[in-house]
């Protein structure tokens, strides 16, 4: 982890509750005074605010749609305001396709966090809404899909700063897997889902812890590979708790499995404590490895970890 990482470890102190806002004041306005460095641009042909049209192409008009506030004014349609005084904007094809698009991970093992801190579950919200701010913000389209067992949920594609609350709202009622809900999900066939029914490809963020009950280091590699074959800049970015970096048992335990709840008997000893750490070690390897060759950007975070920094590095690009 990096030495900015490791400064932004200790908790905020304008965290956000899990049922409240999601982004305090103070981190909107960080988001904002960061948000032209931050590279999560798509790479429509469309007419956004930094979107560029491929040579000898016009982009495919559309229709019309209602002006929402923040949206670009390069992109409304004065002759329809001087006809019959409606503010409406223009559509094109690609760019009503292409997307920032956000993947929270909401299976059960994303409840697990520190001791009275924060859930894994809980950043991820927050960095799913941050890279929405940010995406909105820039005049782009930002969706946000909820991974789970009990579905793949993909939402309506948002545009303009307005939209925020919207997407806020959403991120508010996302909640964890229970055992009842089903086998968790697998992650190449949930991003398969996803880019059945995704539009034009764009900038995928994957928020996740990327633990599967089945221990398959190669699942989310597998996926993340999938994503980048249909063109679309994936992001990964893998929250850990405190307890999955140094589990705090010692000694004969029964221990409930957080994805299946099937009961484990476990005697964590030294030995145990070592195979634990080689096999997490053996996780993160495997998915730096994965993103380096699916040229993907990799990121981990802590769970009790400041959001901003988190975004700052996964918009900066490279591997954490």
């Amino acid at each position: 982890m990096s030495e900015e990482a490791r400064d932004s470890l200790a908790p905020a102190a304008e965290a956000v509750d899990d049922a409240g806002d999601l982004l305090s004041a103070g981190e909107l306005a960080e988001l904002d005074r960061l948000r032209r460095h931050l590279a999560l641009r798509t790479a429509s042909e469309g007419q956004g605010s930094r979107a560029s049209r491929r040579r000898g192409q016009s982009p495919e008009f559309v229709d019309h749609r209602a002006y929402s506030p923040g949206d670009d004014l390069r992109r409304l349609d004065w002759n329809v305001l001087a006809r019959s005084e409606q503010t409406v904007i223009k559509r094109y094809r690609a760019e009503e396709e292409a997307a920032v698009r956000v993947l929270v991970d909401a299976s059960t093992s994303m409840i697990v966090g520190g001791a009275g801190g924060p859930t894994k579950l809980s950043l991820a919200r927050r960095v799913a809404a941050a890279v929405g701010y940010v995406a909105l913000a820039d005049g782009e389209r930002a969706q946000l899909g909820v991974l789970s067992a009990r579905g793949v949920d993909i939402g309506t594609p948002k545009r303009g700063r307005g939209q925020f609350g919207a997407i806020r709202q959403k991120l508010q009622h996302v909640t964890a897997d229970s055992p009842s809900d089903g086998a968790p999900f697998a992650p190449d066939s949930a991003i398969g889902e996803v880019m059945k029914r995704c539009g034009r490809a764009g900038v995928l963020v994957v928020v996740t812890d990327a633990l599967t009950p089945t221990g398959d280091l190669d699942a989310w590699p597998r996926a993340i590979h999938r994503a980048r074959a249909k063109g679309h800049d994936v992001r990964f970015v893998q929250i850990l708790a405190p307890e999955d970096l140094d589990p705090p048992w010692d000694g004969d335990l029964e221990l409930v499995d957080a994805e299946t709840g099937a009961p484990v008997d476990v005697t964590f000893d030294a030995d145990a404590r070592a195979s634990y750490a080689h096999r997490l070690e053996s996780l993160v390897a495997a998915l730096r490895e994965g993103c380096r060759r699916s040229k993907a950007v990799y990121v981990r975070a802590r769970s009790d970890e400041r959001v901003v920094p988190v975004v700052r590095r996964m918009a900066g690009g490279g591997i954490d």
